[in-house]
């Protein structure tokens, strides 16, 4: 167990940073950051009010809030606690991830909207949730169902392949070029007739998309 007197850093991350009981030192750490990207924009929020929305004691915040200032992932400003660059620069990071899956999988994704008359969604995870970053109408003349930025719910079939659950509907992993899964793509809806011939459309759409994601890394 992590103690206030433990010294160094492990991945950055101070580890002098106390244990919160029943949570990790990164999971304190990282409800302190969600909690001040949530708040309005500027605005920064007291050491009271960041904690009791974190969930923890005031006195772990404090300490967590402090550790975080010193690597930069957090800025004490007068009107309280705000993100620091080092997390901007990890969001901006992520968006550049996240227009990179966009720009590989967006042919494929028209392909398969028009081959298959079905509305096609490009995932990836962000924490837990499995958020939308493209969307494909199956129907030149309508929306998509979803747009990016909606967050699916876990039945839904391109949620499973990255939550891990039980393989269902039509819907298949996208791989960077290591091997990991770093998306899902799939249709929202697929008929059970019709399911097997869907699944081949979607698994040739997202080993399309891993093919794309693997050139544009040269």
């Amino acid at each position: 167990m992590l103690t206030d007197d433990v010294t160094g850093t492990v991945g950055g991350i101070p580890m002098g940073m106390a244990r919160v009981p029943g949570r990790s030192v990164l999971e304190g750490a990282f409800a302190l950051l969600e909690v001040l990207a949530a708040a309005d924009a500027g605005a920064g929020l007291g050491l009271t009010e960041a904690a009791h929305r974190a969930g923890l004691p005031k006195s772990t915040a404090h300490r967590l809030l402090e550790q975080m200032c010193g690597i930069g992932a957090v800025e004490r400003l007068l009107r309280g606690y705000v993100v620091g660059p080092l997390a901007g620069r990890l969001v901006q990071g992520r968006g550049r991830l996240h227009a990179r899956i966009r720009a590989a999988a967006g042919k494929p994704a028209i392909r398969l909207a028009k081959l298959t008359r079905t509305d096609v969604a490009v995932c990836v995870l962000a924490g837990s949730d499995v958020l939308v970053v493209a969307a494909v109408s199956g129907h030149s003349a309508s929306v998509p169902a979803v747009s990016p930025g909606t967050v699916l719910p876990s039945s839904a079939a391109v949620a499973g392949v990255l939550l891990g659950g039980a393989a269902h509907g039509a819907a298949a992993p996208i791989r960077c070029p290591e091997g990991r899964i770093v998306a899902a793509i799939g249709l929202l809806t697929a008929p059970a007739s019709d399911l097997a011939v869907m699944r081949r459309l979607v698994d040739a759409a997202a080993l399309e998309a891993g093919h794309e994601l693997t050139e544009s890394a040269h």
